[in-house]
């Protein structure tokens, strides 16, 4: 019995428990039709799932041990697996954003009993769990939980798992945030095993790795792999590797509301990070572009980079990276998609006013890629390439100007200008309208209050104010009938209330707003060491609220008139009963102070302000129409409708941009690859030879340029090009050089190009000659008249509207500091790094085992202090660069090599103290081997840094001349240090052994010794000797210019601070 009443509790606290998501997924099942529609929801810790949500039985799965894996790795159906002891449960969900939301629950309630669910972007319950999905690799792999080969599960931190191991996994993914240490220093996070067998270990230098078993380490961040036995001997701090400079430590993230929302912790600031994170990365990956592969470069860029620092630009947009990242005074951004997700990051860009401080690399992963193909980035960027590439690039890059130009609209009233006194509007419109003002006012309000992110607090305030200033103008609209109708005006003067009640609401959190601003900014300011964190005096967002405060507070002025004048046709005791009711009329101001105090707080605050408008006269009234309402074609103001980056078109080319949207956004499935989108442009382009829409556009399009009125031919559209790729490629302008008529087009020269498009003939000509004869005019602004009463479509980068007639009007806006690729730049760092290696490469000499011990002589031992003098101010002059030319960074490893030595050989530790700079002890003698140590490293450091010179890789002519005059005060040593004969050998190493090899080697090469059967066929005459010969040296030449043009990347070698 007791049994039965605990199993009936337990029963009726679960169906009262609250359902944290549900709907419907395919299940799949052993049947012959695999994939069965169910109905699933999450009801405390388990997922029940049913044929319908009517049913009364629901089979349950416990969720308290299960483990959660993506189905594939690209994973296009969307599916997941839900592993649990007993059996694998695989759904798949409609899209992937549902998916996603699925596994954020599940794994939540892992945790425990909870009642809200955070986003997965920022849900602290998530922290250190392992992302599953499923990989195949074409090497062994081995299980990390169980140790036995696997072929099933990764995680992005590279962890490997079998499903059912997945249930073990301890919860050690690669770190967001760490705590600081005490010594301020990083950790290694290691994992264990699967390292490639051509790996060394960083501290004995033999190989790591094994495809037989799981053994040997690597770092997650700094990715050095060591023996177990050599772990306890490798440096306890971790550098994080070669792209340090643009990689953000976890130690420098925190959670200060424990909301999953990560900070640059104030301590970040304090700290001399040397050159790691001097120029951070921020990540911004479109899941949906490029066949989704925008998935793979997620993972593989976690694995590379801190998790924190990618985004995914389909959770939430830019917004939460740019708050992250908008206190460095210094770094870059890569988007990976198409041009429309490089259109959206700039836009927030300017939201925020970091174009000054931020740099933006493109990867294409869209269908055009027009911009990414004008910076060198190339048409599309293959998921098979690793991010390590990319990453070199980036670092490798120059900066270019990018102008970016706004696209105005005003476009012209549907009804004609109102006149004083027309009535436009009758009351039950006015009405109808009024509610709908006042719906649209709480719905922006209730989006303010809730609002996350400061643009979205500024988009919802816009609206507000726009339902307002619609409000107001229909008043006067509706004027006339209304001061003939009391119930309208009691109808207008309770409305008005309301909508005064919400601006006063907007205001006051707009004036808080302000004042938090404005403590942080001080409280920075106190806070600052050395010109850290960079905070600016004011931002555009602190603009764009400080102007719609003001007009919010205008609008509070128009209402108070409007009231004021209604009130002017009621009667006595009209006024009584409004009064009464909802508001306290302005003509009655003389009331007791006893009634006042009677008065809600909200009603006297109103009264006070109402009553400074009771000096008004009522001669005044006459001047109390609200003149400012009333609106002509001329009086209207041009409205930034967008941003143009690339090109703006009108007319043929944006009716296919325009029905190629429509149709993907109705069938988003039949458009997820770049070839399908293409052979659809390609047919919507087909189907315009016969419809030939806008054949005659002209006649309803005029354009200016630069002010001066064009006379246009019989054309069916118009572009303005910024950029000299158009719709995948094309050059539709014709050519980059100059003429007589036209300057070369740039993307800086703040210039327009106008073209014509005469049909869709031309539009596929374009793409295989140059064509000339559609050149309109290049200009610094266009402005383009739409006639009639249709609307035309109109594109801005792709994106495609229809425009009502009116105005628009492209103008210079500002411009963007967008990174684009050096190729010469690359070739010269893959020159310099084959000399790193073969300087790296160079064995030391030794010195006889008698010799090696003796001591320096007072002399020498002076020449060595001056060296190392030297040496120490040339090493701080690197590390400064370091921090001030990223490119700087690979002399580092040679730095640090250097800089060890030399305290390791000049100084020792006090035996009584811990390591430390206070408790170094100059060394007073030095033996020739500790010299000779010394010098080689030196040498080393001397040759890798006129190599990085001579490549022309420091790209800054003042600190060029500093390092140069540097290394010729080393040089001198050198030649001081070489007169010494012991020294002799290690400083001018004896090469004409190894020149006569080299010699005789290429002798070898270029005359091989031939056989007596080669020789004779080498006599016998060839016909067509002459020809071959003509066709060797061309298939030679193409090959070099193959080699010329691969753009493998470079090898990273090993840096260590």
């Amino acid at each position: 019995m007791v049994l039965q009443i605990h199993l009936i509790t337990q029963h009726y606290a679960f169906i009262f428990q609250k359902i944290l998501k549900e709907g419907p997924l395919l299940k799949n099942c052993n049947s012959f039709k695999r994939w069965k529609l169910r109905y699933f929801l999450v009801r405390g810790q388990r997922l029940c799932f049913a044929h319908h949500p009517a049913f009364a039985h629901f089979e349950t799965i416990d969720l308290s041990q299960v483990a959660l894996a993506e189905s594939s790795c690209k994973n296009l159906c969307h599916s997941f697996c839900v592993i649990t002891p007993q059996r694998k449960v695989t759904l798949a969900a409609p899209n992937r954003k549902d998916m996603e939301e699925w596994i954020n629950v599940i794994k939540t309630v892992q945790q425990g009993e909870i009642r809200k669910i955070p986003a997965a972007e920022n849900n602290p319950f998530l922290v250190g769990m392992h992302y599953w999905y499923s990989s195949h690799s074409p090497r062994t792999q081995h299980c990390n939980v169980c140790r036995e080969n696997r072929d099933e599960g990764s995680c992005v931190c590279k962890v490997k798992s079998h499903k059912l191991c997945a249930l073990r996994a301890s919860k050690d993914c690669k770190w967001n945030t760490f705590p600081l240490l005490p010594a301020k220093t990083m950790p290694h996070q290691w994992v264990e095993g699967n390292i490639s067998v051509s790996s060394q270990c960083a501290v004995c230098h033999e190989n790591c790795g094994s495809y037989q078993r799981l053994q040997d380490f690597r770092c997650l961040w700094c990715n050095s792999t060591v023996h177990d036995d050599c772990r306890r001997r490798f440096s306890k701090e971790c550098w994080f590797g070669s792209h340090r400079t643009s990689v953000i430590p976890p130690t420098a993230l925190s959670d200060p509301q424990g909301d999953g929302q990560l900070v640059v912790s104030s301590d970040f600031w304090n700290l001399d990070w040397s050159s790691a994170c001097s120029c951070p990365l921020l990540i911004f990956i479109n899941s949906k572009s490029g066949d989704h592969q925008g998935i793979v470069f997620l993972r593989k860029f976690k694995q590379y980079l801190n998790p924190s620092q990618v985004f995914d630009l389909s959770k939430g947009g830019p917004e939460a990276g740019l708050c992250m990242f908008k206190n460095f005074a210094r770094f870059r951004i890569v988007v990976c998609g198409g041009d429309g997700s490089v259109s959206w990051v700039l836009s927030l860009i300017d939201a925020f006013g970091l174009h000054e401080r931020c740099q933006l690399a493109v990867i294409p992963l869209g269908t055009g890629n027009d911009l990414a193909r004008v910076l060198g980035w190339g048409a599309f960027w293959n998921k098979n390439k690793s991010p390590v590439t990319i990453l070199n690039r980036v670092e490798q890059a120059s900066v270019r100007i990018l102008d970016r130009w706004s696209v105005m609209i005003r476009e012209t009233p549907r009804q004609t200008p109102l006149i004083r006194g027309q009535v436009e509007m009758d009351i039950p419109r006015f009405e109808a309208a009024a509610i709908q003002h006042l719906e649209s006012a709480t719905t922006e309000l209730n989006k303010i209050l809730k609002a996350k992110y400061p643009t979205e607090m500024i988009i919802a305030t816009r609206f507000l104010c726009s339902a307002v200033e619609d409000f107001v103008v229909d008043i006067v609209k509706a004027w006339s009938r209304i001061k003939q109708n009391n119930t309208a005006i009691e109808s207008v003067i309770l409305k008005s209330d309301i909508m005064y009640d919400k601006l006063s609401v907007l205001i006051d959190i707009l004036a808080e707003e302000a004042a938090v601003e404005k403590s942080a900014t001080v409280s920075a300011d106190d806070g600052k060491v050395d010109g850290k964190p960079f905070v600016p005096q004011i931002d555009h967002i602190a603009k764009c609220k400080l102007e719609l405060a003001t007009k919010a507070q205008n609008l509070q002025k128009s209402l108070k008139l409007i009231i004021f004048q209604v009130e002017q046709v009621l009667d006595e005791q009209s006024r009584q009963t409004i009064s009464v009711k909802n508001f306290t009329s302005t003509f009655f101001l003389e009331d007791d102070s006893e009634d006042i105090s009677q008065m809600s707080p909200r009603h006297r605050s109103r009264r006070g302000t109402l009553s400074s408008i009771s000096s008004l006269r009522s001669e005044d009234l006459d001047n109390l129409n609200l003149e400012h309402l009333h609106f002509t074609p001329e009086t209207i103001r041009f409205k930034e409708r967008c941003v143009m980056n690339n090109y703006f078109g009108i007319g043929l080319d944006a009716k296919i941009s325009l029905e190629f949207n429509t149709r993907r956004d109705e069938h988003p499935g039949q458009y997820n690859s770049r070839l399908k989108n293409k052979m659809w442009y390609g047919l919507l382009g087909s189907k315009e030879l016969f419809q030939r829409s806008y054949r005659k556009l002209e006649e309803r399009v005029h354009l200016e340029c630069d002010g001066e009125a064009v006379s246009l031919p019989n054309l069916q559209g118009i572009v303005v090009l910024n950029i000299t790729s158009y719709a995948g490629g094309v050059n539709f302008w014709g050519s980059s050089t100059a003429t007589t008529e036209y300057e070369a087009p740039a993307i800086d020269d703040g210039k327009l190009e106008v073209v014509a498009i005469f049909g869709s003939i031309q539009m596929a000509m374009s793409r295989i000659i140059n064509l000339h004869h559609h050149r309109i005019a290049q200009c610094r602004e266009v402005m383009i008249t739409i006639d009639g009463e249709e609307g035309i479509p109109v594109q801005v980068d792709g994106e495609a509207w229809i425009q009502r007639p009116g105005l628009i009007k492209i103008r210079y806006k500002n411009a963007a500091q967008m990174l684009t690729r050096d190729q010469d730049f690359e070739n010269s760092m893959k020159t310099w790094e084959s000399k790193h290696s073969e300087i790296q490469a160079a064995s030391q000499p030794q010195l006889d085992s008698q010799e090696s011990q003796d001591s320096l002589s007072d002399e020498e031992y002076a020449q060595m202090q001056h060296l190392a003098r030297l040496a120490e101010n040339f090493i701080s002059r690197l590390t400064d660069l370091s921090k001030l030319h990223q490119h700087v960074s690979v002399l580092m490893d040679s730095v640090n090599a250097s800089a060890n030595i030399l305290n390791d050989v000049f100084y020792s530790q006090g035996s009584g103290n811990e390591a430390g700079a206070g408790s170094c002890i100059p060394n007073e003698t030095l033996s020739r081997n500790d010299a000779v140590d010394v010098t080689f490293s030196l040498k080393g450091l001397y040759d890798d840094t006129k190599a990085f010179l001579d490549e022309n890789l420091l790209r800054n002519a003042e600190d060029e001349a500093t390092l140069r005059t540097a290394l010729e005060a080393m040089n001198k040593e050198f030649e001081k240090l070489s007169e010494i004969d012991w020294m002799n050998s290690i400083l001018v190493p004896e090469e004409s052994s190894s020149d006569t090899d080299s010699r005789s080697m290429r002798l070898k090469v270029k005359f091989p010794k031939l056989g007596k059967k080669k020789l004779e066929e080498e006599d016998k005459p060839k016909s067509g000797q002459g020809v071959q010969g003509f066709i060797g040296r061309l298939w030679h030449h193409r090959n070099r210019e193959d080699e010329a043009k691969d753009d493998d990347p470079p090898t990273s070698s090993r840096f260590q601070l």
